[in-house]
């Protein structure tokens, strides 16, 4: 799918870093026109914006189905994830996202906290394993801290992520969570 693969050449354009202010803008936009531009050749309208290390993005493809993508800068909230935010967590600068499309949704958010890992974990262990009755519930679990934890309702069509892992002195917390569109 061209769509995906323009979103990933913009998320590896923007991690490269850029020019400084007035270049900035200017690589910004010939960025937007490129990605528009390839993506016509299938026929898909795109409206791209780039700014300040955050990436929006509409796209209509040849059926008239519209997707939309926010990258760095979505606003994403606990009834988007469908779990609490970690007491006292701080979202991380740019690591948040969503992804609207005809089939569903994902939504991504990046928090940190002071925190232990093992503690962080006992909170989204317990939250999901509530939540858990008819639903698939698993949990992996690495060295130093690193845990996966992660509910799949296939009634719902839908599954949240939740991956915790120790970062230097603080603990990361990466919360996707997926629905499907119903049909």
């Amino acid at each position: 799918m061209k769509s995906v693969a323009a979103i990933l050449g913009v998320a590896a354009l923007l991690s490269l870093g850029g020019c400084k202010k007035a270049g900035e803008a200017v690589s910004e936009k010939a960025t937007e026109k490129a990605i528009e531009s390839a993506l016509q050749k299938d026929g898909t309208q795109a409206k791209v914006d780039i700014a300040g290390g955050s990436v929006r993005m509409t796209t209509t493809d040849a059926s008239g189905k519209t997707s939309e993508y926010q990258m760095g800068s979505a606003a994403v909230t606990e009834k988007d994830v469908g779990v609490p935010f970690y007491p006292g967590a701080k979202a991380l600068e740019g690591q948040s996202s969503r992804l609207t499309t005809p089939d569903g949704s994902t939504v991504s958010i990046g928090l940190r906290s002071g925190d232990a890992p093992e503690k962080v974990a006992g909170f989204y262990r317990d939250h999901l394993k509530a939540l858990s009755e008819g639903k698939q519930f698993v949990e992996m679990s690495g060295g130093e801290g690193n845990t996966m934890l992660a509910l799949n309702d296939e009634t719902s069509q839908s599954a949240v992520q939740v991956v915790i892992d120790k970062a230097d002195a603080e603990t990361q917390i990466q919360i996707v969570a997926q629905r499907r569109t119903p049909k």
